[in-house]
């Protein structure tokens, strides 16, 4: 009997760390019903509109998505940027037990184009602290793609002590964006990997050899 207990006590040793003890995914926006914490930040002087959009909606997500409209003037240079923020999380949170944050993102039809032929240069930061310091976790251009919905996913391991998630999209100086572009962002997310089929197969096994350990 003892011997039984040595072995179920060193199976959840083994399945905890084969698979690891993580957090369930968290739904932080899904824009189902207003614009969430959301607001325009900081940029450029022409005021862009925020709002929340019923009838767009990223795949197998319910409909409903954050909506920002600017107008980029290559006149403003480098204030030729907007940026908005959401107000997610109070106190600061520590999100790095997660893997990531996962997001979609779709560019409107009719969009405008930078010098370079994209729809300008795209980032998204997580605001550190009570200060809101700037950790930016992804930086890169908005291929000419529009009216599809993209998936992203950033690392969140340097998140630890989250108070707000910022994207920003900049025209300028070097992008010289002059024209509307409406971007479309839906389904935020704090996910963690599925298990690795290996871990899986060796939790299988010790399953496996237990049963076998308790008919004996």
């Amino acid at each position: 009997m003892k011997a039984v207990l040595r072995f179920n006590s060193l199976f959840c040793l083994v399945a905890a760390t084969a698979c690891g003890v993580s957090q369930a995914e968290m739904l932080v926006n899904d824009f189902g019903d207003g614009v969430q914490s959301w607001r325009f930040d900081f940029g450029s002087p022409l005021t862009p509109i925020l709002s929340q959009d019923p009838s767009q909606g990223s795949p197998n997500n319910a409909p409903g998505a954050l909506r920002m409209e600017m107008n980029f003037a290559s006149s403003q240079g480098g204030s030729n940027s907007f940026a908005f923020t959401g107000d997610l999380f109070f106190p600061a949170t520590d999100l790095s037990g997660f893997d990531s944050v996962e997001f979609d993102l779709m560019v409107a039809p009719g969009a405008a184009l930078d010098a370079f032929g994209n729809h300008g240069y795209f980032q998204f930061v997580s605001r550190e602290t009570d200060g809101y310091s700037y950790n930016s976790v992804l930086g890169e251009n908005l291929p000419p793609v529009t009216g599809q919905w993209q998936p992203y996913s950033v690392p969140a391991d340097s998140m630890t002590a989250t108070r707000a998630f910022t994207v920003q999209l900049y025209g300028g100086p070097s992008q010289d964006i002059d024209g509307p572009i409406t971007l479309f962002i839906d389904n935020i997310r704090l996910t963690n990997a599925v298990p690795e089929p290996t871990s899986l197969a060796l939790v299988g096994l010790m399953s496996a050899a237990a049963f076998a350990s308790r008919r004996r």
